[in-house]
């Protein structure tokens, strides 16, 4: 089965207009906390999402793909995730709407941004649960080229493992399904409480707000040797 290309607009993902609109829900949440010069947005799916409501100054669209600048928002640079031109600690926050799913390469962009986002600085990551709704959707004829392959969705587990080894602690999360079946209004809140601690498995779209963690290393002191009443080869005297 041949994997689906990178979408160049939400409406070419399954439910895509559903769950941006879900995700800027999300986003309008968490916006308040986020301060700082720059953001970077990277692919045409980020740059749909808006964090308007945070303090951050300026905002720069990175596409990899030439074929994006069909979506209406003209990119600022072209290149490369993996190899960002960007100096280090020169970013102070991120956005990756699905770019991990349709990366051959998810780690290596994760390692990048490790190294020009500055210490302390947000990074937020939306994807697909392979071992949910979406996982089987994109198994079946029809659907599949609106989704990632299976084997490229990054489970959100596996995620926060990789971002603790590269030194991100995990702020905030959250979890949506495809439809808005489960989305009444009045539960919306008991909802959004309960799914993160007991249903992340039964999600198709999960988004992830983590910061860079730098602590500072604290020196062992070095033991000094103990110094002996008696030396070896002296004599004790009994009185």
């Amino acid at each position: 089965m041949k994997s689906a290309s990178t979408p160049a607009s939400w409406q070419q993902l399954l439910r895509g207009p559903y769950l941006a609109e879900q995700l800027q829900l999300r986003l309008d949440d968490w916006a308040p906390s986020l301060f700082g010069f720059n953001l970077l947005k990277v692919d045409a799916l980020s740059a749909a999402l808006s964090l308007q409501g945070s303090r951050l100054l300026h905002s720069v669209y990175l596409s990899q793909h030439e074929t994006q600048h069909q979506t209406g928002i003209e990119a600022d640079i072209l290149g490369e995730a993996t190899a960002m031109p960007f100096a280090p600690g020169s970013l102070d926050a991120c956005l990756l709407a699905h770019v991990l799913d349709f990366s051959k390469h998810p780690h290596a962009i994760l390692r990048e941004l490790e190294v020009v986002l500055r210490d302390d600085g947000w990074l937020i990551i939306t994807g697909f649960n392979p071992y949910s709704s979406a996982g089987l959707a994109c198994m079946l004829p029809n659907v599949h080229r609106k989704l990632p392959r299976w084997q490229d969705m990054v489970a959100p587990g596996r995620l926060e493992d990789w971002l603790k080894l590269l030194g991100f602690e995990v702020i905030n999360r959250d979890y949506l399904g495809l439809s808005s079946l489960f989305d009444f209004s009045v539960g919306g809140q008991w909802r959004r409480r309960l799914y993160p601690h007991y249903c992340p498995s039964l999600s198709a779209v999960y988004i992830i707000m983590a910061r860079k963690r730098r602590y500072p290393l604290t020196p062992i002191r070095q033991l000094k040797p103990v110094q002996h009443a008696l030396s070896p080869g002296m004599a004790y005297q009994q009185k």
